[in-house]
């Protein structure tokens, strides 16, 4: 009777002092690894940005806080069923805001009929990956570059293409994103002659995504007066840069070609961080070393979905998609495939 009374006098001890946790229950919220910032608000839902790898192309998932999804570029043809498809499922996606095609290259628009179609590659089954809004492009002429290869015919009917204006904002929730050039306009009014014949690169819609102070910049394949003499391409980047500003995150030009990210881009946009999306063994020299070199002595950090033809060892290679998360704080990590 006495042990009894004990174990009653502890019990009422302790329920007079508050909570008790139970060990070993529910989930670990509140625990923080060695050097982690943990705190109550890096418990909600972050963004997610993920520079998915498909080869020697472009394909970019924007995962909101709210719920809302948003697709950037579908990679090549072929690449769906091996990246994109997977990332979804493992993520859930299932239906996404908008998707954005940045412009009329097969590297970057292949894999679009193959993503909306879904596993099955049949248009109109259960498995369609939906479009609630619009399908954005660059402006539309009669012969455009894209031609039919585009992916698009099959599609044009059910999600009519809404063309992508310097200026265009999109919300994702709390997320923004803005498009900042598209066809050779700048949000400024600014128009940078794309040359004759096009240069399709220097025609890519650009976004820039912010999310509570985050700022990332998508650049597409947009050109900045590089090449291989006498070839130079149109300079987007030298005027773009200073109505972009500082940035955290550059997902850079054109998978690190020569005709992009130069300095007076870099010394303006200041980013921290880098992403090149390229493939092995591409037929273009991408990324290159110039390139990478400028970036690592810009102070980024240099991250690659794949190696590509570089030679050079300061880069990250990932050999699968990047993936950066952002907290309410503003802060954000970069995880690569086998990170827990």
């Amino acid at each position: 009777m006495r042990r009894n009374a004990v174990i009653a006098f502890i019990i009422i001890l302790l329920a007079s002092c508050g909570h008790v946790s139970m060990p070993g229950r529910g989930s670990s919220a509140g625990s923080s690894q060695p050097g982690s910032n943990h705190n109550e608000e890096d418990a909600s839902v972050p963004l997610r940005i993920t520079a998915i790898d498909v080869g020697q192309g472009d394909a970019t998932l924007i995962e909101a806080p709210s719920g809302e999804a948003m697709l950037i570029d579908a990679g090549p043809p072929g690449a769906t069923d091996a990246a994109i498809l997977p990332l979804l499922e493992s993520r859930g996606v299932r239906e996404l805001s908008q998707i954005i095609i940045t412009h009329f290259h097969e590297d970057h628009t292949g894999g679009l009929s193959e993503v909306l179609a879904g596993r099955d590659g049949l248009a109109g089954t259960a498995d369609d990956i939906k479009v609630k809004g619009d399908i954005y492009v660059r402006g539309i002429e009669e012969n455009s570059a894209g031609g039919d290869g585009t992916g698009w015919t099959a599609w044009q009917d059910s999600y009519p293409r809404r063309i992508a204006h310097a200026g265009d904002r999109i919300k994702l929730g709390d997320c923004d994103v803005e498009v900042v050039a598209a066809d050779g306009m700048l949000e400024d009014g600014t128009a940078i002659d794309y040359g004759e014949p096009p240069d399709e690169n220097a025609r890519s819609i650009a976004l820039l995504i912010s999310y509570a102070g985050f700022r990332m910049f998508v650049a597409a394949d947009i050109t900045g007066g590089g090449g291989d003499p006498p070839y130079q391409t149109p300079d987007i980047e030298t005027p773009l840069a200073p109505l972009i500003g500082k940035i955290d995150v550059l997902r850079a030009a054109h998978h690190g070609s020569n005709t992009s990210s130069n300095q007076a881009f870099l010394d303006a946009a200041k980013p921290d961080v880098a992403i090149i999306s390229v493939g092995d063994g591409n037929d273009y020299g991408h990324p290159h070393a110039d390139v990478v070199e400028r970036l690592l002595a810009s102070g980024a950090a240099v991250y690659q979905t794949e190696r590509g033809l570089l030679e050079i060892d300061e880069p990250t290679i990932a050999h699968g998609p990047i993936t950066i998360s952002v907290k309410e704080s503003g802060q954000y990590d970069i995880t690569l495939p086998g990170d827990d």
